[in-house]
């Protein structure tokens, strides 16, 4: 059974200035990732912009970002409101040749804990295909309670979380109750180095897109214990993450990414692009992560 564990950079979904998926770029983005230095990519998050997106294209992104992948791991999201069309989702991905399936909790309603817990049991079991759930309150409006660790145990097919809270004290719950050979990846940018220090097996962010180097290199020192090198490389991610958070997400990502010669298009309506005065401040936070040096010379 397939476990994550590495860096994992939550992509940016391509698209023209007319709101058209641009396949192309998509496709070149993953070639770009794949020379990184990460372990693999997580497609169509929140950085991905899938809530914005109808089936068909969904699957589209699928297609190509499978067939563009030669050796990096692919956890690509088929999470939405619905338990329902999850799982017609998750099985298109698991039919793909994806590594595993992650889904954001259902949002806009909001199910009881026992709720979610089925939504995911469910998944797992139509698919019987590696599940990770997705734990994002601030974007779904639903947060879920480490206590559901307890029914995730029930079946080992559901293989990890992603937690996007920001509650740190919360984060290091999951990990001390996550079930054996469970990876909780820490999905909130700022409490990486924090979260892997106390047993995360990993990373799953937006920042690992535009400091793919900076990332690989903290979780390798994280893994080897030095936690010295680890802070200092958190302190300069940290400039990275001020960058990515510049407008309306995840507009900046687009652009810094774009600025190291690696064009990820732009954002769909309703987001807006970045401003020239916007553009100027993301700069600045790259130039001070030490990323792109070149470009401002």
């Amino acid at each position: 059974m397939y476990h994550p564990r590495g860096v994992y950079g939550a992509m940016p979904t391509p698209f023209k200035r007319n709101g058209d998926l641009d396949g192309g770029l998509l496709s070149e983005l993953v070639t770009h990732f794949e020379e990184s230095g990460i372990n693999g990519l997580l497609v169509m998050g929140t950085a991905g912009e899938f809530a914005l997106m109808n089936e068909a294209e969904r699957r589209a992104v699928v297609d190509i970002v499978v067939g563009a992948a030669k050796k990096i791991e692919l956890i690509i999201n088929a999470g939405s409101a619905s338990t329902r069309e999850t799982i017609q989702l998750a099985k298109y991905v698991r039919d793909a040749g994806a590594d595993a399936v992650v889904a954001v909790e259902p949002y806009f309603f909001h199910p009881s804990q026992e709720g979610i817990a089925r939504h995911y049991l469910s998944i797992a079991e139509a698919v019987d295909f590696p599940v990770i759930a997705y734990n994002i309150p601030s974007f779904a409006g639903n947060r879920m309670s480490p206590d559901i660790l307890d029914e995730f145990a029930r079946d080992d097919r559901i293989v990890g979380l992603k937690d996007s809270e920001g509650d740190a004290a919360k984060l290091s719950e999951f990990i001390l109750r996550s079930p054996k050979n469970f990876s909780v990846l820490v999905g909130m940018d700022s409490l990486v180095s924090s979260g892997i220090a106390l047993g995360a097996k990993g990373m799953a962010i937006g920042s690992a897109c535009i400091a793919p180097h900076i990332c690989a290199e903290m979780y390798r020192a994280l893994t080897n214990k030095k936690y010295d090198r680890a802070f200092e490389l958190q302190k300069s991610l940290d400039h990275a993450i001020r960058a990515m958070q510049v407008g309306t997400f995840p507009a900046a990502i687009k652009y810094a990414l774009t600025l190291q010669g690696f064009p990820a298009g732009h954002v769909r309506a309703p987001l807006q692009e970045l401003t020239d005065a916007e553009r100027i401040v993301v700069e600045d936070h790259l130039r001070n992560a030490g990323i792109g040096e070149e470009l401002f010379a």
